[in-house]
């Protein structure tokens, strides 16, 4: 028998907003930033090795963030990008 599934929109906003999928999202980047930091040593030798991790909360849902490579060091050598595995918790 098939049952009608409906999404309870509301419910997932919250979800998606909450302080449990924010502090998840947080760890991941922080990871990502650890990994990209030792990715970095030698490449980022100009002083620009200040890689940090920060979340936020918006409008609809939690989210995370990374910075802190330059854009054409990281074209260059790929720092954060070979770093992603690191927020599934692998290094």
């Amino acid at each position: 028998m098939l049952e009608r599934f409906r999404v309870n929109r509301a419910g997932l906003r919250e979800l998606l907003k909450s302080d449990g999928v924010r502090a998840d999202l947080e760890a991941r980047a922080r990871r990502v930033a650890t990994a990209a930091r030792a990715r970095g040593d030698g490449v980022l030798d100009r002083g620009e090795g200040g890689i940090v991790a920060d979340s936020y909360t918006g409008r609809s849902r939690a989210g995370a963030t990374v910075i802190g490579v330059p854009m054409d060091i990281e074209a260059r050598d790929r720092v954060l990008g070979a770093s992603i595995d690191a927020a599934r918790g692998e290094s």
